[in-house]
């Protein structure tokens, strides 16, 4: 089963919300000094709504925590600006809730363009319609710069990880680029271009490399008789046991449906059958436990060498002949191409 991840916005809301609840709370015994009770009252509310959107984010409702967020920022700004006037400079919260919204990945382009239109459209009535105003005393400086320095941490918290998820979608797209989706091993293209790589130096040292194809025997069977969902697992699982030995150059991929392809660099014939036979004999004991039922499970190698010029395409066709005799010779067996 694949578990969709979380909205990316649920990360912004979880490390917003502290600066919006320590925010609120301040301003709670501010207004009250500044004579200003039913501000003081509305902040209560909007602290209980910053703790409320933290609680439902937390619960997976991010969309939910999102609307809270935003109804509270509208709320607040308009009763802020109309009551202590344009100067006061509450109208700059308003600022961070476009990107903020549009952030939500879980929200349609038209809900994410009709709200930013309304807080834009707010900023604007605002400056048009409540009074300039100002907080007079020793107070209007913290005031006026408070109310700037809140909105750009909450923007950058935003911008923060915009960034950091473009980041991780970026590396992710590489990822799948180079891997296969089930295994998490090589792809076939990635492969390709091991193999030429490998030619390549081939060419300029003379080192060989030797490629080995396995393929897991009975594997129709195993869908026939178990469903599509303990095939991938045996997938899996094979995948696991092919990777886990190999040295940190050794590359291993999914070369197509049941059958993978391992790269050995600076291997000969007789070396890669030793490493074939060792993962033949482990698969031979493990898979079925690994599997998750009650039948053996084995895999059937074929190895080649490539240690003269000639195209790798040749070298891997050597590989397949072999696997395919090793089938033909009853299967979980290594059976070599022969040396030139």
């Amino acid at each position: 089963m694949v578990v969709e991840p979380p909205p990316r916005i649920a990360a912004v809301i979880r490390h917003v919300a502290w600066v919006g609840i320590v925010a609120h709370a301040g301003f709670v015994p501010l207004f009250a000094l500044l004579g200003h009770p039913r501000l003081a009252a509305f902040n209560v509310l909007s602290v209980a709504a910053w703790i409320a959107a933290a609680l439902v984010n937390r619960r997976g409702r991010s969309t939910t925590g999102m609307w809270l967020l935003t109804t509270e920022v509208v709320a607040h700004a308009v009763l802020a600006v109309w009551t202590l006037g344009w100067a006061s400079g509450f109208q700059y919260y308003l600022l961070p809730l476009i990107p903020f919204v549009m952030f939500n990945d879980r929200l349609g382009s038209r809900a994410v363009i009709a709200i930013s239109a309304g807080v834009f459209a707010t900023l604007i009535l605002l400056r048009a319609v409540a009074p300039d105003g100002g907080v007079e005393g020793a107070v209007a400086p913290v005031m006026r710069y408070g109310n700037l320095a809140i909105p750009v941490l909450a923007l950058a918290l935003v911008s923060y990880h915009f960034r950091r998820a473009s980041t991780l979608a970026e590396r992710r797209m590489e990822s799948m680029a180079h891997t296969d989706p089930l295994t998490g091993l090589l792809n076939r293209r990635s492969m390709e271009q091991r193999l030429r790589e490998a030619a390549q130096g081939f060419q300029r040292t003379g080192r060989p490399f030797c490629v080995v194809m396995a393929d897991v025997d009975h594997f129709k069977r195993i869908n026939d008789d178990h469903g599509h969902e303990a095939g991938d697992r045996v997938l899996r699982a094979v995948a696991a046991l092919l990777g886990a030995d190999l040295r940190s150059h050794d590359a291993v991929a999914r070369w197509g449906g049941e059958e993978f392809l391992l790269l050995l660099p600076d291997t000969d014939l007789g070396t890669a059958g030793d490493v074939a036979d060792r993962l033949r004999g482990a698969a031979q004991a493990q898979l079925r436990n690994s599997a998750g039922f009650d039948q053996d499970v084995t895999l059937t190698f074929g190895i080649a060498a490539y240690d003269r010029p000639m195209r790798v395409a040749a070298c891997l066709k050597q590989a397949d002949e072999a696997l395919y005799a090793g089938k033909a010779g009853g299967r979980n067996r290594v059976v070599s191409a022969p040396a030139a």
